[in-house]
């Protein structure tokens, strides 16, 4: 009974190493990017400053919004990229005597095209919406990737890679307008958000050969060795 048990004890560490393994992902430091439209910030939000929050920095010249990636992580082994960046961090719109507006906290789902992050409207003492870890757009466009591998099926590693992510097109995500509706507020009242970011941008994306580019460079490796052993055989 006690060894059943013990390997039961076995068993379990061994599927707990596996998951925390898969869970997070060592990854060249780098900072992403989140490039706003400005005149669509200045249609929506006219009058309204812009502010990095936490670690952020922004040019207020170009509209661009740098945030440091502090995570890397797949749910499964192999499984799409979650890529978090650094929680207190994000950027703020202000105006005088008008409610501000805060989003920070991001992070991106490569598996659903989602970005996630915490959206204040108001102050913390007299929030008029207070979310956290929220879905808030989804990417039309996605393309991604992981050293050499694809953003939507990364295998464990604990070699560090470079990440890459470029993610363009945003829409509300149905999520997002569902608890909206639920509360009786208009959906195109809060597609500003959508509308004012124009791309996410991390790194580089790498070009990752499809399966079929693999097959095609197997038959002509194939074929190399065949004429090979031809000019050999024709020598002898």
């Amino acid at each position: 009974m006690k060894s059943s048990i013990k390997l039961s004890m076995i068993a379990l560490a061994v599927a707990a190493s596996g998951m925390a393994s898969a869970a997070t992902q060592p990854f060249n430091a780098v900072t992403g990017s989140v490039t706003l439209d400005l005149p669509a910030v200045t249609a929506a939000l006219n009058g309204y400053t812009i502010s990095a929050v936490g670690q952020s920095t922004y040019n207020s010249t170009t509209g661009v919004l740098t945030d440091p990636v502090q995570g890397v992580s797949i749910a499964t082994n192999p499984g799409s990229l979650l890529i978090d960046f650094n929680d207190a961090s994000g950027m703020k719109f202000t105006k005088p005597f008008a409610t501000s507006i805060t989003m920070s906290n991001f992070s991106f789902d490569v598996g659903t095209n989602t970005l996630f992050g915490d959206l204040l409207v108001g102050s913390a003492s007299f929030p008029l919406l207070n979310l956290t870890n929220q879905s808030l757009l989804t990417a039309a466009n996605v393309s991604s990737s992981f050293g050499t591998q694809s953003g939507t099926s990364v295998t464990s590693s604990a070699t560090p890679r470079a990440l890459g992510l470029l993610a363009t097109n945003f829409s509300l995500s149905a999520a997002f307008s569902d608890y909206l509706v639920a509360r009786e507020l208009n959906p195109a009242d809060f597609g500003y958000i959508a509308g004012m970011i124009k791309e996410i941008k991390v790194g580089t994306v790498a070009s990752v050969p499809e399966p079929s580019t693999y097959a095609l460079m197997g038959i002509g490796l194939v074929g190399m060795g065949l004429m090979a052993r031809r000019r050999k055989a024709a020598n002898a």
